[in-house]
C-alpha cells in the first residue's frame, strides 16, 4: 500500500471513533472534550514526525480507554453511553493499529523550515520578508 494511502486510511480508522464518541457527547460534556482532544491529537499526527506521531497514537489510545472509563461510570447506560463505550473500545484498537503504521507514512516536508540556502537571492529575500537581515554573519 503506498505511504499516502496508508496514512489516508490510519486516520480515518480513527476519525470513526472519534466521530462515534463526540456523538455520545449530548449526554456527557465529558465526552465531548475527550473526543476533541482525540481529534487535535490526530490532527497533530500530520505535522509530526515518526517518534512523535507514535507518542500521539499512544495518547489517542490513553484518550480511548478514558472514554471507556467515563462510560463504564455513568450510572445510567442509555443510548449515548453505550456509543462511546463501543467508540473508546474501537478508538484504541484503532490508535494500536496506527502506532505499528506510523513509521511507513510519507516523512513530514521541510516547506515551513527557517533554515535558509546562503547566496540564493529567493532565500535572501525570504528572509527579508520574514524580518532577519540576510547579511548578518552571525547567523
Amino acid at each position: 500500500m503506498k505511504p499516502s494511502l496508508l496514512r489516508l486510511v490510519a486516520l480515518l480508522a480513527l476519525a470513526v471513533p472519534i466521530a462515534l464518541t463526540a456523538i455520545a457527547g449530548g449526554s456527557s460534556p465529558a465526552f465531548g472534550a475527550l473526543a476533541l482532544a482525540s481529534a487535535a491529537a490526530g490532527f497533530a499526527m500530520l505535522l509530526a514526525g515518526p517518534v512523535f506521531r507514535v507518542i500521539l497514537s499512544a495518547l489517542i489510545a490513553l484518550l480511548g480507554t478514558c472514554v471507556v472509563l467515563v462510560a463504564v461510570l455513568d450510572p445510567e447506560l442509555a443510548g449515548p453511553v453505550v456509543i462511546a463505550i463501543v467508540g473508546g473500545a474501537l478508538q484504541m484498537l484503532a490508535a494500536g493499529w496506527v502506532a505499528t503504521t506510523v513509521r511507513h507514512w510519507p516523512a513530514t516536508t521541510s516547506r515551513y523550515s527557517r533554515s535558509r540556502l546562503e547566496g540564493d537571492p529567493a532565500s535572501d529575500w525570504d528572509a527579508l520578508s520574514a524580518g532577519d537581515d540576510p547579511t548578518d554573519s552571525a547567523r
